[in-house]
């Protein structure tokens, strides 16, 4: 397979910029007056403090589940599709994924940094063998600004639809944390039935990102340098 050349000063110039833009993004969600609920950005808006980890995987749990079982009704058309900006395709990352295809997500995609811990790498060899809906890229270098959209791949759904049970957005929900180096804490926001011109942002930056970075094979993964080495 042919290797990806990278030009690492355009990539790290587009991640910094997308950064700064999210932190911007952050500070208003965070600072104004009703965190709860803003036609600019969604239904509900919701701020998770950085050691509230099980509060955090909950409620991502949740939107999952919400989104089967309204596809299950027929309330919502086209097929659920997950998207995730992590640094690392860890343990965490795998429950999430794990419990997406469980509930009937047909397009999953990664993207992570260039290194993964070495325990890790038999677990993503075989949800990368047993799913082929699942696809797994790196960037060459860790991103800093990590973010998991939540979605309906459906052009019926670009504007309102009659047939949707949100009140005012139907695109699917956001999952926002605070730009971050590795091992650092973070606070982050999640952000329910957004607002579609935050989802089309966000969508952007990833198609963005997704350009720069190389897909893996399973076998690919097993040669990815570990973070230990």
């Amino acid at each position: 397979m042919q290797k990806i050349q990278f030009n690492y000063p355009i990539v790290l110039t587009l991640i910094s910029l997308f950064a700064f833009c999210m932190v911007i993004v952050l500070i208003k969600l965070i600072y104004r007056h009703n965190p709860h609920s803003n036609a600019q950005y969604g239904n509900e808006i919701i701020l998770f403090h950085s050691d509230e980890r099980f509060k955090k995987r909950v409620w991502r749990f949740n939107l999952i589940e919400e989104m089967k079982n309204l596809k299950n009704k027929g309330k919502i058309t086209g097929e659920l599709e997950l998207k995730l900006v992590v640094g690392e395709f860890s343990e965490d990352t795998q429950e999430i994924v794990k419990h997406a295809i469980n509930h009937k997500f047909r397009l999953i995609t990664i993207i992570a940094g260039p290194k993964v811990f070495c325990e890790d790498k038999t677990e993503i060899y075989t949800l990368l063998d047993k799913y082929k809906s699942v696809k797994y890229f790196i960037l060459p270098i860790r991103p800093i600004k990590h973010f998991m959209i939540l979605s309906i791949n459906s052009q019926n759904l670009l504007g309102p639809s009659k047939n949707s049970v949100f009140r005012k957005f139907n695109n699917g929900h956001l999952y926002i944390e605070k730009p971050h180096r590795h091992n650092e804490s973070r606070g982050s926001v999640g952000v329910k039935n957004s607002n579609p011109g935050l989802i089309k942002i966000y969508g952007n930056a990833f198609n963005e990102m997704l350009g720069h970075a190389q897909l893996l094979t399973k076998d690919e993964v097993l040669n990815q340098q570990c973070y230990n080495e």
